[in-house]
């Protein structure tokens, strides 16, 4: 009995070592909902494409942006420390739910969130918490209906360099017939 007590002591700690480290954190509740849609320092909603890192880590699409900074159509929102370390508020996203999401700027991480801030799953009464003024992620396809600039100046642009070159192969055949 002593030896598979003193065995256990012994492997205990080595078990611990090879697992992922443990960082311990502690966070107040989050304010309700209401008053961090309009207080918050970034807002933002988007779908979870991808995650990675134990699933603390996701690709988010961007639909819709609420307050903050202007954030491409594509962010990595960072639930939880890299490698093989975590802590006890570490937040767990899946892949395609939407979220109305409540980050913040970590000069490390980048965007981060955890358990502590409001993040949410989208449901249809957070409809009612959307501000007045709303902005598209950078870089959003434009809406249908709108006027493409590109979409005409192209092909016409396209169209008076052939126009061009078709001109100048018929004075150049014209002056070799004069000849």
């Amino acid at each position: 009995m002593r030896r598979l007590v003193l065995a256990a002591v012994v492997a205990w700690p080595l078990l611990l070592g090879f697992g992922p480290a443990l960082a311990l954190a502690d966070c107040m509740m989050p304010p309700p909902i209401e008053e961090a849609a309009t207080t918050a320092d970034i807002v933002f909603v988007g779908t979870v494409a991808q995650t990675t890192n134990r699933n603390s880590w996701a690709n988010v699409e961007v639909t819709e942006v609420w307050r903050g900074p202007d954030q491409p159509r594509a962010v990595v929102v960072k639930g939880g420390p890299p490698g093989n370390a975590a802590t006890s508020v570490d937040r767990a996203f899946e892949t395609g739910v939407t979220y109305l999401f409540f980050p913040y700027a970590d000069p490390e991480l980048g965007l981060a969130d955890n358990s502590c801030s409001s993040t949410t799953p989208w449901t249809e009464d957070l409809d009612a918490l959307r501000p007045a003024v709303t902005r598209e992620p950078i870089g959003a396809e434009p809406e249908a209906g709108g006027f493409d600039l590109g979409g005409i100046l192209v092909p016409l642009g396209v169209a008076v360099i052939v126009g061009g070159a078709l001109f100048l192969a018929g004075l150049a055949a014209r002056g070799r017939r004069a000849d």
